[in-house]
């Protein structure tokens, strides 16, 4: 069977921006392909019945700012405490990373630029102007994406991705699957190297 993580993620997603370079990593070192599932959260914690990070207890809340912090730290990212613009509507920001594969462009940088554009640069993503910008910043047809990202194809492949996720049973960003087996969280990276060994004999 051919290596291939599934790779769902809200583009705000903190945790996917801490762990999305280890992700790339890993799919260098064991020659796994990512196909890029960006997601919109709002709708899977709809369907799972859980709170969005951003609706839980102070106590839930202050945990995660500390977490996030040591994990930013040992990564060597940037990331702000309370970003400006966090929770934004990523329904745009979803569809800019599925046209992106449509293009025949980088799905990975594109998504970082949202992801690091939320965390350590305070853009919001949902505007296109803003979202516009970060994807200049790494070279980007921006004019070309943001079209495509608007179209009705666009629309339906991104509301089936979401449906998708909901239908394999992800309930938190980042969720990866590997042959129908889901790891959540970027801290499931050690149990995916060896789920892609196996899967590789």
């Amino acid at each position: 069977m051919s290596k291939v993580i599934d790779y769902y993620f809200g583009p705000i997603s903190g945790y996917a921006y801490l762990g999305h370079a280890a992700l790339m990593a890993l799919a260098r070192e064991t020659g796994a392909r990512v196909r890029f599932l960006p997601i919109d959260m709002v709708k899977v914690y709809e369907a799972s019945g859980l709170r969005p990070p951003y609706d839980q207890s102070d106590a839930a809340r202050s945990y995660r700012v500390e977490d996030q912090r040591r994990l930013a730290r040992m990564r060597g990212l940037r990331m702000k405490v309370g970003p400006e613009n966090y929770p934004a509507d990523t329904r745009l920001a979803c569809r800019v990373i599925l046209a992106a594969g449509r293009l025949g462009l980088d799905q990975d940088s594109i998504a970082m630029a949202c992801l690091r554009g939320t965390w350590a640069e305070g853009r919001n993503i949902a505007d296109p102007g803003d979202l516009g910008e970060a994807l200049r910043q790494i070279d980007m047809p921006c004019m070309d994406l943001l079209h495509t990202a608007e179209t009705e194809e666009l629309r339906d492949e991104a509301v089936a991705v979401t449906q998708a996720a909901i239908d394999a049973g992800v309930f938190g960003s980042p969720t990866y699957v590997i042959d129908g087996e889901r790891f959540w969280g970027q801290d499931r990276l050690d149990f995916m190297r060896e789920a892609l060994r196996k899967v590789a004999a």
